[in-house]
Order: structure tokens, then sequence, then C-alpha cells
């Protein structure tokens, strides 16, 4: 019963992480797009085409370097809470078994 206790906060932690680097993350991407990018009124009657077949292969390259970059502090931050909450366990263990020798040495 002790484990899942200890699962569920080390879930909650990593949660948590996790949602605020993805609140953060998505804050940072709406505040780099400007109107002037929407705006090509001058640019109507030039119209050009492209191969649907290359720019596919774009957008998923694309889609996957964003993914990688997106990730990769989280994975970061995720691998420290691990550490933190495996060191902090252990600790917490040592200080119960101590306390516990204690009493039994009262007795």
């Amino acid at each position: 019963m002790k484990k899942f206790g200890r699962v569920l906060v080390a879930t909650a932690v990593v949660g948590g992480i996790a949602a605020a680097v993805a609140y953060f993350y998505s804050q940072k991407k709406k505040s780099c797009i400007t109107i002037d990018e929407f705006e090509d009124e001058d640019d109507e009657d030039d119209r050009t085409y492209v191969s649907l077949g290359k720019t596919v292969k774009d957008v998923v390259g694309n889609v996957k370097e964003a993914a990688e970059d997106a990730f990769t502090p989280l994975k970061d931050a995720v691998a420290k809470v691990k550490d933190t909450t495996s060191d902090a366990v252990e600790e917490a263990t040592e200080t119960v078994e101590e306390f516990f020798d204690e009493d039994d040495a009262n007795e």
C-alpha cells in the first residue's frame, strides 16, 4: 500500500510538470504569431501550385523535428524528477527505519 502511495505521488508530480511545460510551450507559440504573417492581399493574382507529395513530406519532417524539440526539455525534467523522487524515497525509508530501530531499543 505504501508503494502505491509513492507511485501515486510521483505520477502526480510528473503530470504537473508535464502540464506546466505544455502550457508554457503553447503560450510561447501563441505569442510568436502576428497578423502581418497572414496578409497576402497583393499576391492574390500570382497564385502558384505546389505538389502535395513534396509538401506533405516536408510537413511530416517539420512536425517530427518540432516534436523532438518540444519533448527534449520534458524528458530532461522527468529524469530530474525521477532522480529526486528516488532520492527522497530512499532518504525517507532510512529515516523511518532509524525511527523504528530507536523505539525497539527503548523497549
